[in-house]
């Protein structure tokens, strides 16, 4: 899970500040070999991106769904790891994010982002979510 936060966005840091620069974004996960996220999940992004370009309205996601910002900094570090059976769930520092992963063949995929919100001061925002229920409305 740490060399996806790594791959995905702790690798660009220092490149951030370069206007030229833009991040690769989902469509790198939706197109990774091998697959990083459950159909589920690529199934429901993919669907929600059309609607947007069809409507010309923000879709559902509108944030960064692995890093639960639309304005995300600093480095994204798993600190915790809690595995069982073929589940594990991943929280990710200072995004207040749990992963869910399941095994697939000889691989771990994302089945789910669980997000928690809450105020610079660090009270609750509004109540929780996950990616699989954003998707979904």
């Amino acid at each position: 899970m740490q060399k996806f936060y790594d791959g995905y966005w702790n690798q660009y840091l220092p490149k951030l500040k370069d206007p030229k620069f833009s991040l690769p974004g989902t469509e790198a996960v939706l197109r990774a070999r091998p697959p990083v996220l459950s159909q589920e999940l690529i199934d429901l992004i993919v669907k929600d991106e059309k609607q947007s370009k069809a409507t010309g309205e923000v879709g559902n996601l509108d944030f960064d769904p692995f890093l639960n910002s639309q304005d995300p900094e600093g480095k994204y570090l798993v600190t915790k790891v809690e595995a069982s059976n073929a589940t594990c769930k991943a929280t990710i520092a200072h995004a207040h994010i749990v992963a869910e992963l399941k095994l697939s063949g000889a691989s771990w995929i994302f089945v789910n982002f669980h997000y928690s919100y809450f105020t610079p001061a660090g009270k609750k925002d509004a109540p929780d979510a996950d990616l699989l229920q954003i998707l979904k409305q």
